[in-house]
């Protein structure tokens, strides 16, 4: 009887181990996208688009209508033709439409190109040339290669209307003199309602751009770090922060202050509606320090007065404790945040990432480098700025064709999936959900019960699965994120970084790799997460 008492119980572990995922749908088995740029988007009307983009083949928008069936296809040949350092700065919906940005190089010069897709048809309604930046010089062409994306431009929406807005840097230099930085925005219908040029502020000739904000139809706020350069590698500045308001011509410029004179080198911002306060979530550095401090930060900042009101400790402790106890008592937690999530309540969590470059130079070949994308961890916070809790999810990931920038997570919310000998697979990805906040990745299968810093790494995908982890413990579980494997199914895999979800019917829609001992396929696949 106690066998059989048992034997029920790990039968219903193993059912609540599958249970966080719902599969509503299933489209056919396609071939496996195995190039270009992907994103998958789930529109207001029901229907779910896959963009796939190629820089030499043109556009392909799929159709599924809402009750997940195929419901059409359209090939587009933009007028532009074949790409040159091309990079995919946006795709998202906006008043029924699908809005397609691409910048690249055309004769020298960097070009920002806006499609237009009708959101129920696939059909191209407008394509146009939105911006342009100044010519590379001769001498700097040998240097741009076909996969060396332009940096000419970047975009942002406004996640609760259809307002967005694109920034231009005309001169790649960085110099902020007169007339070289622009700021645009749009309403949802792609209409034009604000344009203005960046000033220098006060006595800083440079600005590295670092993100911007977009409140509606009230105004843009654009961070940035205003710096003069005092010698080779030497900079000295401050946080700046530029308000474009509604109908405006023109920029005010506020500086900001960052603790310890920190010069920050990349962020994101995001608006937290419950306290109508901007979120700067960042890393810097400090110019000779040695050691260096840990570099994350956050801001919380009034945008209507322009001032910081908090300054928050974001290192995640717990994790930095759950990698000791993993790998040794002289191991660290160096990842740096990635993303930002806030909650309906105001509170917030931050996505962290150790990210490592790994040179080799064998002695008889060409020098290359490894990119390994490491642990992962999530803190969260209330919404004054106190730690609840911290997880810590052990990880072992690497690239040898790709690097990921600072805060790549966040910028794939907007932008794409590149697919690259099937680099696509790797890295992770996060869900936020009304009540729950998932962490998404494939990984070994070995990896059920990492003990003593063994961590295989996920070098070939016929030895992993996907998984998912629900966040808020210090070391939290992993299930099989499509639950138990089909009959002849040896390998389920995610591109997690292409998939999008839709809060209002709780559906979350992502590409499938399906390996069987004779193929591999891909379909897609709608699930409900559980609440």
């Amino acid at each position: 009887m106690k066998k059989i008492t048992l034997i029920c119980l790990v039968t219903l572990l193993h059912a609540f181990a599958y249970a966080q995922f719902k599969t509503v749908a299933e489209s056919p088995l396609f071939e496996e996208p195995e190039s270009g740029h992907a994103k998958l988007l789930q529109l207001k009307n029901g229907n779910t688009v896959v963009v796939h983009l190629s820089a030499r083949n043109g556009i392909d928008i799929t159709i599924y209508n809402p009750e997940h069936k195929l419901a059409g296809y359209k090939h587009h040949d933009p007028s532009f033709g074949k790409l040159k350092g091309a990079r995919v700065n946006a795709i998202f919906e906006t008043s029924g439409t699908i809005a397609v940005l691409i910048s690249e190089v055309q004769e020298r010069t960097p070009v920002l190109h806006r499609l237009v897709f009708d959101g129920a048809t696939g059909n191209l309604e407008r394509e146009e040339k939105l911006a342009e930046a100044e010519r590379y010089l001769f001498k700097d062409v040998r240097w741009i290669p076909e996969f060396d994306p332009v940096n000419s431009f970047a975009v942002s929406k406004d996640p609760d209307s259809d307002n967005y807005a694109v920034f231009i840097r005309r001169d790649n230099s960085g110099l902020a003199d007169k007339n070289q930085m622009e700021v645009v925005a749009y309403n949802g219908n792609h209409q034009e309602i604000s344009r203005a040029f960046y000033q220098p502020a006060f006595k800083y000739a440079s600005l590295n751009y670092l993100d911007m904000a977009v409140l509606g139809d009230d105004r843009i706020c654009v961070l940035g770090f205003a710096y003069n350069e005092i010698a080779s590698g030497d900079r000295e500045g401050q946080l700046v922060m530029m308000t474009l308001p509604k109908n405006g011509r023109r920029m005010t410029s506020t500086l900001l202050d960052l603790s310890d004179n920190r010069m920050a080198d990349s962020a994101i911002v995001r608006f937290n509606p419950a306290t109508k306060k901007l979120m700067l979530l960042g890393a810097a550095h400090i110019e000779d320090a040695n050691p260096q401090p840990y570099a994350g930060f956050l801001l919380v900042i009034d945008p209507f007065k322009a001032k910081v009101e908090q300054e928050i400790s974001i290192y995640p402790t717990e994790a930095d404790t759950q990698k000791k106890k993993l790998y040794g008592a002289k191991e660290t937690f160096t990842g740096m945040p990635q993303d930002l999530v806030i909650n309906d309540d105001g509170s917030f969590s931050v996505i962290y990432e150790e990210l490592i470059n790994e040179k080799h130079i064998p002695r008889d070949g060409t020098p290359y480098t490894y990119y390994m994308l490491d642990n992962v961890a999530v803190a969260s916070f209330d919404v004054n700025g106190k730690l609840l809790s911290a997880s810590f999810i052990p990880k072992k990931q690497y690239l040898k064709n790709t690097i990921y920038p600072s805060f790549y997570i966040a910028q794939r919310k907007l932008s794409t999936q590149h697919l690259v000998q099937s680099e696509q697979y790797r890295s992770f990805a996060y869900l936020h959900t009304k009540n729950k906040l998932y962490v998404l990745m494939n990984d070994a299968e070995q990896n059920s019960h990492p003990a003593n810093g063994n961590i295989v790494q996920l070098r070939t995908l016929a030895g992993g699965q996907a998984f998912s982890y629900i966040t808020g413990s210090p070391t939290p579980e992993r299930s099989l994120f499509f639950g138990p494997l089909k009959k002849d199914e040896k390998h389920a895999l995610a591109v997690f970084n292409l998939s999008d979800y839709n809060k209002a019917t709780n559906t979350y829609v992502t590409l499938k790799l399906e390996m069987t001992a004779k193929e591999r396929k891909s379909r897609l696949v709608w699930l409900t997460p559980e609440e």
